[in-house]
């Protein structure tokens, strides 16, 4: 008997060791190399050997680089409002097309196209329709005799386009959370509101609303995690600029590791990076419990 559980032990171990193998490998490896790195200054563009620094570039990085603040602003802002928008029309349109109403299952069908469209390739498309040369929307202002705006060169605006492409790209995805939780929602309750007379906005403020709540605080933090990582939209549309308006702190990671090949500063930004996206992940996952 012992025999054979050490047998079947050996084969799931067998089994187990390509997957671990490659964990390791691609994952857990890169985690301990760049933690290493940071405590390193390492030109990569040049001859120069790694030289230990210890807590260096972390004090730089709070204390005496402008850029990563700047960067962080608008990350953080960035998530702030294509994240909020992003739930109230997701949330609109699930709650609209829950009802049954005429083509809504087309609906439901458009409504998934900009979510299943590759991020880069977003990026490209919007940028052409945008080019203040030969874009089509320059082209449809011009004719309908509107002045041509600067859609990728005002420093003020521009933040604001990124940040519509990116709900039109993503409303989507809280679309189809939220759908599938309103489809999941019992119908007990909603007989028994309406038969105690209670309106629209009642069953919704004090029904709905409560037993959508974790789902949204679900989506909303998977949703914050992934826009945090902001990089597509920025290489694609506008490259950070202009000047550093629209740099994220992904980009910012980019252009400093693979444009000045500062390894070492680079990876101290990737782990601060990382601290800040668990700290905020965290917050959504106490709130989320106190709400289950």
């Amino acid at each position: 008997m012992s025999e054979g559980k050490e047998r079947t032990r050996f084969i799931k171990v067998g089994f187990l060791a390509p997957g671990l193998l490659y964990l390791m490998i691609m994952a857990v490896f890169p985690l301990i190399w760049s933690l290493s790195l940071s405590f390193q200054r390492w030109k990569a563009a040049t001859a120069s050997p790694r030289v230990f620094v210890g807590l260096r570039n972390f004090f730089t990085i709070f204390f005496d680089d402008p850029r990563f603040w700047n960067s962080l602003r608008f990350t953080v802002f960035y998530v702030f409002i294509v994240v909020t928008v992003e739930l109230f029309l997701g949330l609109l349109l699930a709650y609209i097309l829950n009802e049954r109403i005429r083509f809504r299952n087309f609906f439901r069908v458009v409504f998934l196209f900009p979510m299943a469209a590759p991020p880069i390739g977003v990026a490209f498309m919007w940028r052409m329709l945008l080019n203040p040369d030969a874009g089509i929307m320059v082209k449809m202002m011009n004719n309908l005799g509107l002045n041509m705006v600067r859609w990728l060169t005002d420093a003020n605006l521009t933040p604001f386009v990124l940040m519509t492409v990116d709900i039109w790209e993503w409303t989507p995805f809280m679309f189809l959370g939220l759908l599938a939780a309103f489809q999941a929602l019992p119908v007990e309750l909603y007989d028994a509101a309406q038969v105690d007379g209670a309106s629209r906005f009642q069953t919704f403020r004090f029904i709905t609303f409560p037993l959508l709540l974790p789902i949204m605080i679900t989506l909303t933090l998977l949703r914050a995690i992934d826009a945090f990582k902001l990089f597509e939209l920025v290489f694609g549309i506008t490259g950070g600029g202009p000047g550093t308006s629209t740099e994220s702190l992904s980009y910012y990671i980019y252009t400093v590791g693979f444009q000045y090949f500062d390894l070492g500063y680079a990876c101290s930004l990737s782990w601060v990076f990382l601290g800040i996206v668990l700290f905020i992940s965290n917050f959504l996952l106490q709130r989320l419990r106190k709400e289950v």
